[in-house]
């Protein structure tokens, strides 16, 4: 789902890309070198500040997807100066546009919750996910989202959002298995998940 005007304007804003920068990737990824030399996807990428935090981690290649076409259009002016080092188009995340194993590591920057199927985007994220691959994410739940007055105020789809073992339980299903998990009450998680390696042949 797209950002109502209240939303566009908390997450778009100087302070928000300075928190991301200095204060959520950090501890998210990890520092400077990270990602180096990998391959990455950011859903709901917005206007690019994600995606350009990510190449400075040292990724080779960053795509991001949104379903606004604004926002696409304002990322592809922030990051058409890293030429073919970046990749940006309006898409889906219950129906990624890449092939399967296409990606070293996703990061989800908070955008799961708004995503009416994100059982479903979880299933797409494993499947581009390269076996061995690691899901970055930090979402908020249903005790923030679903109490007053985030409703009055937020377009969030109320009758898909998702408590805390309800996301584990779907990373697991998707076959993604947790490798470090933070959870504050029903409000907030954040953690990784990896895609587990094909299985060796015994032959």
């Amino acid at each position: 789902m797209k950002l109502n005007g209240l939303e566009f304007i908390l997450v778009n804003n100087a302070l928000r890309a300075a928190l991301q920068r200095q204060f959520e990737t950090p501890r998210l990824i990890g520092a400077r070198g990270s990602l180096a030399g990998k391959r990455v996807l950011e859903i709901g990428c917005g206007r690019g500040v994600g995606m350009e935090i990510l190449l400075s981690l040292g990724a080779e290649h960053v795509t991001g997807f949104d379903l606004d076409p604004k926002m696409i259009t304002l990322a592809q002016k922030r990051l058409a100066k890293y030429g073919d080092r970046t990749r940006v188009f309006v898409g889906d995340a219950e129906a990624i546009d890449a092939p399967d194993a296409s990606f070293d590591a996703v990061v989800d920057y908070g955008v799961i919750h708004h995503i009416p199927g994100w059982p479903q985007a979880l299933k797409e994220i494993a499947r581009v996910l390269k076996p061995g691959g690691m899901f970055y994410f930090e979402d908020l739940l249903k005790g923030l989202i679903s109490t007053w007055p985030a409703p009055v105020f937020f377009d969030h789809p109320q009758a898909t959002q998702f408590h805390g073992r309800e996301f584990r339980s779907q990373l697991e299903s998707a076959g993604l298995s947790i490798k470090k998990w933070r959870q504050l009450s029903e409000w907030a998680i954040a953690g990784r998940a990896s895609k587990s390696p094909r299985p060796v042949s015994s032959s």
